[in-house]
C-alpha cells in the first residue's frame, strides 16, 4: 500500500509539472528562506538561460535585494498571507519583463510560497494579430464612395456661394478628407504584407528612422546609445524601419517645445533572456529602446497603447503603435511600454539571427 501511494504521488507530481509547464504565465515556488525550489518553463525561459538556472537561487539575487517581488515572497512564505499587485514593473539586474500582474500565495508542503506573474507584454505579444475587425474594414470601403460624392457636392456648392456658406462647405470638405485619411489608415493593416526576412543590421534601421525624425523635429535632441557589438537579426528592413520610425516620432512629439526635450535610441543584448519560437528554438534576444523625457502617458492609456484607435492626440487615429506592435509580433518579438512623468520607454525585443546562436 505504501509503495502504491508513492507511485500515485509521483504520477500526480509529474502531471502537475506538465500542467504548470504548459501555462503561458510564470510560476515560481520559494521556501521560507526565499530560495527558489521550483520554476515552470515560462519562468525559466524568461528569467534564466536554462531550466535549472533559477532553482537554488534566492529571490533577492534574481530580482534584486530591494525588489517588491522578493519582499512579497518573504512575507507570504513566513506569514502565510496572500499578497498581490496589478500592473507591477517586473525586472532584475539581468532582465525586464515590463508590466505584469503579480500574486504570491502561501503553501504548506513544503512551507513557502508560490509566485505567479502574468506579463502584460507577453499577453499582448502572444496575440496572433491586432488587425482591425473585419466589420471596420468593410465599413471603411463602403464609406468611400458616398464620401467622395459628398465632397464633390460641397465643392460645387461652394463655387458660387457667399462667404458664410463657403465656410460651411470648406468645413465639409475638410471633414471628408479627415474621414478618408482614417479609412486609409484602417486599410494599413490589410496592406501589411508578411515580412520578407533577411539579415538586418538593427543600427542601420535605427539610423534611417533617426534621420527622418531629425528632419521633422529639428529642435529635439536625439541621442544614440548603441552597442556596436550586436549581431544581426532576421527581419524585414522596411518594416523594422517603420516600427522605429513610429516609436521615435511619437517620442519626439511628446517632447516638442520642451527646452530640454530629448529622445534616446539605445540597443543592448539581453543576457539570460531567451524566448522560444514556434519551432521550439529558444533564441537569445536583443533590446531596442526608444526613451523620452516628456510628460508620460496617462495611466489609463498605458495598458491600451497598442490597441487600434487608442490615442491621446486630437488629430490622431491611434493606429501607428498598433501597426508597430503587429510588425514586431510577426518578427517573433515582443514590445512593451513603461511610462511615468519625465520618463517613457518603449522596449522592443527581437531574436538574434540563428547563425549567431551559441
Amino acid at each position: 500500500m505504501e509503495t502504491l501511494t508513492r507511485l500515485r504521488t509521483a504520477r500526480n507530481a509529474g502531471d502537475a509539472q506538465t500542467l504548470l509547464d504548459a501555462l503561458p504565465v510564470l510560476v515560481i515556488g520559494v521556501d521560507v528562506a526565499g530560495r527558489i525550489h521550483f520554476a515552470n518553463v515560462a519562468a525559466a525561459e524568461l528569467l534564466a538561460a536554462s531550466a535549472g538556472g533559477l532553482v537554488g537561487r534566492r529571490l533577492s539575487d534574481v530580482f534584486g535585494p530591494e525588489s517588491v517581488v522578493a519582499a512579497f515572497g518573504r512575507r507570504t512564505a513566513n506569514e502565510a498571507i496572500r499578497l498581490s499587485q496589478a500592473d507591477m514593473l517586473i525586472e532584475g539586474p539581468t532582465f525586464s519583463l515590463g508590466r505584469a500582474d503579480f500574486m504570491a500565495a502561501p503553501v504548506d508542503d513544503p512551507p513557502g510560497a508560490v509566485l505567479t506573474f502574468v506579463p502584460r507584454a507577453l499577453s499582448r505579444s502572444a496575440q496572433p494579430a491586432r488587425s482591425a475587425p473585419p466589420i471596420a474594414r468593410t465599413l471603411a470601403h463602403e464609406v468611400r464612395n458616398p464620401l467622395a460624392g459628398i465632397r464633390a457636392a460641397a465643392q460645387l456648392i461652394g463655387k458660387d456661394a457667399t462667404a458664410e456658406v463657403r465656410v460651411l462647405t470648406d468645413m465639409i470638405c475638410a471633414e471628408s478628407d479627415r474621414i478618408r485619411r482614417l479609412t486609409d489608415r484602417i486599410d494599413a493593416f490589410d496592406d501589411l504584407a508578411p515580412p520578407r526576412m533577411a539579415r538586418v543590421n538593427i543600427h542601420e534601421a535605427l539610423g534611417r528612422a533617426q534621420a527622418v525624425v531629425s528632419t521633422s523635429f529639428p529642435h529635439v535632441a536625439i541621442v544614440e546609445a548603441y552597442d556596436p557589438s550586436l549581431p544581426a537579426v532576421d527581419g524585414d528592413m522596411d518594416q523594422l524601419i517603420q516600427v522605429f520610425l513610429n516609436l521615435a516620432k511619437n517620442a519626439a512629439e511628446s517632447v516638442r517645445g520642451m527646452p530640454a526635450g530629448m529622445v534616446t535610441l539605445s540597443t543592448r543584448f539581453r543576457p539570460g533572456v531567451r524566448v522560444r519560437n514556434a519551432g521550439g528554438l529558444a533564441r537569445p534576444q536583443m533590446e531596442i529602446a526608444v526613451t523620452d523625457n516628456g510628460p508620460g502617458l496617462a495611466a489609463a492609456m498605458v495598458g491600451r497603447v497598442f490597441e487600434p484607435f487608442a490615442t491621446t492626440k486630437a488629430d490622431g487615429v491611434g493606429l501607428g503603435l498598433a501597426i508597430a506592435a503587429e510588425i514586431v509580433t510577426r518578427h517573433e518579438g515582443r514590445i512593451d511600454v513603461e511610462s511615468r512623468p519625465g520618463h517613457t520607454v518603449f522596449r522592443v525585443l527581437l531574436p538574434i539571427a540563428e547563425e549567431h546562436l551559441p
